[in-house]
């Protein structure tokens, strides 16, 4: 499950998020967005902190998965 989906299924905020994750808001809204991949450390924090609901995969495969799009002119 992606981040962003996760928080909102859970009716989270980025602040809460950024708080219970001990991460600054906007490293918080990024990896939401999918605009950054986590580093381990906090890909790991993401992972325990969603009881494993979202892991390193759903962040990889998100980019993938769009750079297949781009390529094929598919999403536009």
């Amino acid at each position: 499950m992606k981040l962003q989906k996760y928080m909102e299924t859970n009716g989270i905020t980025l602040e809460t998020a950024a708080t219970e994750l001990g991460m600054s808001y906007e490293n918080v809204r990024r990896y939401a967005a999918g605009l950054v991949i986590p580093r381990i450390e906090n890909m790991k924090k993401i992972v325990e902190w969603s009881g494993g609901l979202v892991n390193a995969n759903d962040f990889y495969l998100a980019e993938e998965g769009q750079k297949r799009n781009e390529k094929s002119g598919a999403g536009a």
